[in-house]
Protein backbone atom coordinates (compact mmCIF):
# COMPACT_ATOMS: atom_id res chain seq x y z
CA UNK A 1 0.00 0.00 0.00
CA UNK A 2 1.23 3.45 -1.03
CA UNK A 3 1.68 6.47 1.75
CA UNK A 4 -0.49 8.26 -1.03
CA UNK A 5 -3.61 6.32 0.51
CA UNK A 6 -2.95 7.03 4.02
CA UNK A 7 -4.54 11.00 4.86
CA UNK A 8 -6.07 13.41 2.23
CA UNK A 9 -5.02 12.47 -1.33
CA UNK A 10 -4.30 14.98 -4.02
CA UNK A 11 -7.18 16.78 -5.93
CA UNK A 12 -5.24 15.79 -9.19
CA UNK A 13 -5.64 12.87 -11.37
CA UNK A 14 -2.72 11.30 -12.57
CA UNK A 15 -3.77 10.58 -16.39
CA UNK A 16 -3.01 12.32 -19.34
CA UNK A 17 -6.09 13.83 -20.08
CA UNK A 18 -7.06 14.82 -16.49
CA UNK A 19 -3.54 16.64 -16.17
CA UNK A 20 -4.21 17.84 -20.05
CA UNK A 21 -7.42 19.48 -18.74
CA UNK A 22 -5.85 21.04 -15.62
CA UNK A 23 -3.89 23.03 -17.98
CA UNK A 24 -6.50 24.12 -20.91
CA UNK A 25 -10.03 23.43 -19.60
CA UNK A 26 -10.27 27.13 -19.40
CA UNK A 27 -11.67 28.97 -22.57
CA UNK A 28 -9.80 32.27 -21.97
CA UNK A 29 -6.55 30.38 -22.13
CA UNK A 30 -7.78 28.39 -25.65
CA UNK A 31 -9.32 31.90 -27.05
CA UNK A 32 -6.08 33.50 -26.19
CA UNK A 33 -4.30 30.41 -27.70
CA UNK A 34 -6.23 30.76 -30.67
CA UNK A 35 -5.48 34.61 -31.25
CA UNK A 36 -1.75 34.12 -31.24
CA UNK A 37 -1.60 31.92 -34.03
CA UNK A 38 -0.78 34.34 -36.42
CA UNK A 39 2.62 35.12 -35.05
CA UNK A 40 4.04 37.41 -31.96
CA UNK A 41 0.82 39.75 -30.73
CA UNK A 42 1.43 42.73 -28.63
CA UNK A 43 -0.25 42.40 -25.23
CA UNK A 44 -2.18 45.98 -25.60
CA UNK A 45 -3.68 44.52 -29.12
CA UNK A 46 -4.48 41.08 -27.40
CA UNK A 47 -6.83 43.14 -24.61
CA UNK A 48 -8.82 44.44 -27.37
CA UNK A 49 -9.47 41.91 -28.80
CA UNK A 50 -10.74 40.50 -24.94
CA UNK A 51 -12.77 43.26 -23.99
CA UNK A 52 -15.04 40.18 -22.10
CA UNK A 53 -11.78 39.58 -19.42
CA UNK A 54 -10.05 42.01 -16.97
CA UNK A 55 -6.84 42.99 -17.09
CA UNK A 56 -6.23 41.42 -14.21
CA UNK A 57 -7.71 37.61 -15.10
CA UNK A 58 -5.68 37.85 -18.67
CA UNK A 59 -2.38 38.83 -16.48
CA UNK A 60 -3.12 35.65 -14.84
CA UNK A 61 -3.87 33.29 -17.24
CA UNK A 62 -0.81 35.01 -19.56
CA UNK A 63 1.54 34.33 -16.57
CA UNK A 64 0.13 30.55 -16.17
CA UNK A 65 0.68 29.95 -20.29
CA UNK A 66 4.27 31.27 -19.49
CA UNK A 67 4.72 28.62 -16.30
CA UNK A 68 3.13 25.97 -18.69
CA UNK A 69 5.23 26.66 -21.29
CA UNK A 70 2.41 27.18 -24.07
CA UNK A 71 4.00 30.82 -24.95
CA UNK A 72 6.82 33.15 -24.61
CA UNK A 73 6.87 36.79 -23.20
CA UNK A 74 9.19 39.46 -24.87
CA UNK A 75 9.27 42.88 -22.80
CA UNK A 76 11.41 45.59 -24.55
CA UNK A 77 12.59 48.98 -23.24
CA UNK A 78 10.64 51.31 -25.09
CA UNK A 79 8.23 54.21 -24.45
CA UNK A 80 5.50 53.52 -24.48
CA UNK A 81 6.35 49.93 -23.01
CA UNK A 82 6.28 47.40 -24.92
CA UNK A 83 4.97 43.86 -24.22
CA UNK A 84 4.93 40.64 -27.32
CA UNK A 85 3.57 37.34 -26.69
CA UNK A 86 3.95 34.37 -28.61
CA UNK A 87 3.22 30.57 -28.80
CA UNK A 88 6.05 27.91 -28.68
CA UNK A 89 5.90 24.75 -30.00
CA UNK A 90 3.96 23.11 -27.36
CA UNK A 91 1.46 26.02 -27.57
CA UNK A 92 0.91 26.03 -31.08
CA UNK A 93 0.22 22.00 -31.06
CA UNK A 94 -3.03 22.94 -29.22
CA UNK A 95 -4.52 24.83 -32.39
CA UNK A 96 -5.43 21.12 -34.23
CA UNK A 97 -7.29 20.84 -30.42
CA UNK A 98 -9.38 24.15 -30.90
CA UNK A 99 -10.02 23.53 -34.49
CA UNK A 100 -11.75 19.54 -33.37
CA UNK A 101 -13.60 21.68 -31.05
CA UNK A 102 -14.98 24.53 -33.07
CA UNK A 103 -16.07 21.90 -35.36
CA UNK A 104 -17.58 19.80 -32.50
CA UNK A 105 -19.93 22.37 -31.56
CA UNK A 106 -20.67 23.49 -35.44
CA UNK A 107 -21.58 20.09 -35.67
CA UNK A 108 -23.96 19.80 -32.66
CA UNK A 109 -25.06 22.93 -31.31
CA UNK A 110 -23.93 25.86 -33.27
CA UNK A 111 -26.44 28.41 -33.05
CA UNK A 112 -27.33 32.01 -33.10
CA UNK A 113 -25.86 34.64 -30.89
CA UNK A 114 -27.16 33.93 -27.39
CA UNK A 115 -28.41 36.85 -24.76
CA UNK A 116 -25.09 35.87 -22.95
CA UNK A 117 -22.71 36.15 -25.67
CA UNK A 118 -21.25 39.15 -27.02
CA UNK A 119 -20.63 39.28 -30.74
CA UNK A 120 -16.87 38.77 -32.26
CA UNK A 121 -17.06 38.18 -35.78
CA UNK A 122 -13.59 39.01 -35.99
CA UNK A 123 -12.65 36.11 -33.94
CA UNK A 124 -14.60 33.36 -36.11
CA UNK A 125 -11.98 34.70 -39.01
CA UNK A 126 -9.24 34.13 -36.45
CA UNK A 127 -10.23 30.61 -36.24
CA UNK A 128 -10.89 29.73 -39.83
CA UNK A 129 -7.40 28.85 -40.27
CA UNK A 130 -7.94 25.54 -38.01
CA UNK A 131 -11.38 24.50 -39.56
CA UNK A 132 -10.56 21.87 -42.03
CA UNK A 133 -11.36 22.73 -45.68
CA UNK A 134 -13.61 20.96 -48.03
CA UNK A 135 -12.56 18.63 -50.98
CA UNK A 136 -11.11 21.00 -53.80
CA UNK A 137 -10.34 24.30 -51.11
CA UNK A 138 -8.74 27.18 -53.55
CA UNK A 139 -5.46 28.59 -52.95
CA UNK A 140 -5.18 32.51 -52.62
CA UNK A 141 -5.77 35.67 -50.56
CA UNK A 142 -9.15 36.86 -49.71
CA UNK A 143 -10.02 40.29 -47.70
CA UNK A 144 -12.42 39.73 -45.24
CA UNK A 145 -14.28 43.44 -44.00
CA UNK A 146 -16.45 44.00 -41.06
CA UNK A 147 -17.96 47.14 -42.09
CA UNK A 148 -20.14 49.93 -40.27
CA UNK A 149 -22.95 51.86 -41.71
CA UNK A 150 -22.45 54.38 -39.47
CA UNK A 151 -18.74 55.02 -39.38
CA UNK A 152 -16.12 54.08 -41.86
CA UNK A 153 -13.24 54.80 -39.59
CA UNK A 154 -14.52 51.39 -37.64
CA UNK A 155 -14.47 48.69 -40.26
CA UNK A 156 -12.53 45.91 -39.56
CA UNK A 157 -10.07 44.34 -42.29
CA UNK A 158 -8.44 41.33 -42.43
CA UNK A 159 -6.62 38.65 -44.93
CA UNK A 160 -7.20 35.10 -45.31
CA UNK A 161 -4.57 33.10 -46.93
CA UNK A 162 -4.59 29.89 -47.91
CA UNK A 163 -1.30 28.48 -49.67
CA UNK A 164 -0.56 24.89 -50.22
CA UNK A 165 -2.87 23.73 -48.05
CA UNK A 166 -2.23 25.72 -44.94
CA UNK A 167 -4.28 28.63 -43.96
CA UNK A 168 -3.35 31.66 -41.57
CA UNK A 169 -5.82 34.78 -40.87
CA UNK A 170 -3.79 38.73 -40.32
CA UNK A 171 -5.12 41.46 -39.22
CA UNK A 172 -4.48 43.87 -42.46
CA UNK A 173 -5.98 45.12 -45.10
CA UNK A 174 -5.78 42.67 -48.29
CA UNK A 175 -4.63 44.77 -50.61
CA UNK A 176 -4.40 43.14 -54.39
CA UNK A 177 -6.53 39.97 -53.03
CA UNK A 178 -7.90 37.39 -55.22
CA UNK A 179 -11.37 38.04 -53.43
CA UNK A 180 -12.92 40.32 -50.87
CA UNK A 181 -15.94 39.50 -48.67
CA UNK A 182 -17.66 43.04 -47.24
CA UNK A 183 -20.64 43.00 -44.61
CA UNK A 184 -22.13 44.48 -41.47
CA UNK A 185 -21.38 42.54 -38.57
CA UNK A 186 -25.05 41.22 -39.09
CA UNK A 187 -24.46 39.82 -42.42
CA UNK A 188 -22.03 37.73 -41.34
CA UNK A 189 -23.48 36.72 -38.37
CA UNK A 190 -26.42 35.24 -41.03
CA UNK A 191 -23.75 34.08 -43.21
CA UNK A 192 -21.79 32.11 -40.87
CA UNK A 193 -25.01 31.06 -38.19
CA UNK A 194 -26.42 28.05 -39.06
CA UNK A 195 -28.67 29.79 -41.52
CA UNK A 196 -25.93 30.28 -43.80
CA UNK A 197 -27.56 32.96 -45.70
CA UNK A 198 -24.63 35.06 -47.20
CA UNK A 199 -26.65 37.16 -49.55
CA UNK A 200 -26.27 40.36 -47.28
CA UNK A 201 -22.33 40.05 -47.93
CA UNK A 202 -20.76 41.88 -51.01
CA UNK A 203 -18.44 39.40 -52.52
CA UNK A 204 -16.15 40.55 -55.17
CA UNK A 205 -13.43 38.84 -57.21
CA UNK A 206 -12.86 34.95 -57.21
CA UNK A 207 -16.18 33.48 -55.78
CA UNK A 208 -15.06 30.32 -55.39
CA UNK A 209 -12.20 31.46 -53.11
CA UNK A 210 -14.92 33.42 -51.04
CA UNK A 211 -17.53 30.44 -51.03
CA UNK A 212 -14.96 27.99 -49.53
CA UNK A 213 -14.30 30.42 -46.50
CA UNK A 214 -17.74 30.67 -45.94
CA UNK A 215 -18.07 26.86 -46.34
CA UNK A 216 -15.65 26.22 -43.32
CA UNK A 217 -18.84 27.28 -40.80
CA UNK A 218 -21.07 24.52 -42.39
CA UNK A 219 -21.14 21.82 -40.40
CA UNK A 220 -23.93 19.40 -39.16
CA UNK A 221 -27.44 20.57 -39.58
CA UNK A 222 -28.69 23.79 -38.73
CA UNK A 223 -30.51 25.15 -35.09
CA UNK A 224 -32.29 28.12 -34.09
Amino acid sequence: MSSRDFGAKPRRQWAPDARALSVVGDRWLMVIVRDLAAGPLRLDELRRWLPGVSAGALEARLVRMVDEGLIARRRYRSLPPRVDLELTERGRELLTVIGELARWELRTHWSRPREDEWVDVAACFRLAPFLVPGPGAVDGELGLTISDAHDASNEERYAFVRERGRAKVEHRPASGADAEINGSEAAWVRAISPTHDPDELDVAGDRGLAQGFLDLFVVGAPRD
